[in-house]
């Protein structure tokens, strides 16, 4: 064998000279036809070859447009997308980017966690997380739960546990799904349990909604109750530290909000029959309720405060992220980024 010397270079005048060959592929998704290489799908999936490409070699299978390998649950314009990866444009190769839409990124998410694409899958997640396509808190939820993105999960989960007021239950259970929304309606209260009063939304009304130790006797000022009780109207129990478990019913009529030295803080009169439960939408409290402390009866009057804000410094309560991680830890336990 010979070889000669050229600026410090040894060439082998024998060695074969390298060339660029391809196996062409036919894939079939949904009704299109797509002609690929299946050098470019193997070295972006270690399992392409294993779940499409081996087979019976005697079938042809994959090797003419009449006989494609039929990729079947997938859709047409994800694996269109995806080829916008792995075949880039001159033009993207100089812009040093990609030019698709929310959509077709999410396609491509679609396709590449299955088939074990983690770079392209990267990609893809790193794009949409950006400032151009903003994503949403729900969009992030339902995508995070889809694609198993701990930090979308999370990020999303926190953000509807804070907004209350943008994401009604009713519209959440919609969005997210049921078990979902009542885990994060469970979050809220739990996370502002060291508030007296928030607001729900009842109707289409906001009304205000606090826990019952917030109500105080209107002739000794002590605390109405001491203890759980059951709904008047649904005879559920009502947990008297919980806020948003009880709220003030629209047609309430209250009196001018005002210091009381007995309750040490802001308060107003609330008629009984005008305090409602959450759950079931009616009178929660025991007409002729008594006070345990003077025993006196509160049937049909304005005479028990509603304290506005807590006599006493609020317990430290964990975070809303810390909360929404303990509540959903199975499936943020199930991502993989």
């Amino acid at each position: 064998m010979s070889s000669s010397h050229h600026s410090g270079l040894i060439l082998d005048s024998q060695a074969p000279m390298k060339a660029f060959r391809w196996d062409i592929v036919y894939l079939q998704a949904e009704d299109e036809i797509f002609t690929i290489t299946r050098q470019a799908f193997v070295r972006h999936s270690p399992v392409f070859e294993d779940m499409f490409l081996v087979g019976d070699g005697g079938s042809g299978e994959g090797q003419s447009a009449e006989n494609p390998i039929v990729l079947g649950g997938y859709k047409a314009a994800d694996l269109e997308a995806l080829l916008t990866i792995i075949y880039p444009t001159t033009e993207d190769v100089i812009a040093g980017k990609f030019t698709l839409t929310k959509k077709q990124w999410v396609g491509i998410l679609r396709v590449t966690r299955p088939w074990r694409m983690e770079k392209i899958r990267s990609i893809a997640i790193e794009a949409l997380s950006g400032e151009l396509f903003g994503l949403t808190a729900v969009e992030k939820v339902a995508l995070g739960l889809d694609h198993k993105v701990e930090s979308w999960l999370v990020e999303g989960l926190t953000r509807l546990v804070s907004a209350a007021h943008d994401f009604p239950l009713d519209d959440l259970e919609e969005a997210v799904g049921t078990s979902a929304a009542y885990r994060i309606a469970g979050i809220r209260l739990k996370a502002s349990s060291g508030a007296t009063v928030t607001s729900i939304c009842v109707s289409e009304t906001r009304c205000a909604s606090f826990p019952l130790t917030a109500l105080h006797c209107g002739f000794c000022g002590k605390p109405m109750v001491t203890a759980d009780l059951g709904c008047r109207s649904c005879s559920k129990p009502i947990e008297r530290d919980i806020l948003g478990t009880i709220y003030m019913s629209p047609r309430a009529q209250t009196s001018s909000v005002y210091n009381n030295v007995h309750v040490g803080g802001h308060c107003f009169h609330l008629n009984t029959r005008h305090i409602n439960c959450t759950s079931c939408r009616g009178p929660a409290l025991l007409q002729g309720i008594a006070c345990p402390s003077c025993n006196k009866g509160h049937a049909e009057t304005t005479n028990i405060y509603l304290a506005l804000f807590s006599p006493t410094p609020p317990q430290a309560v964990p975070s809303a992220e810390d909360l929404v991680r303990q509540v959903f830890q199975n499936e943020i336990n199930q991502c993989e980024v």
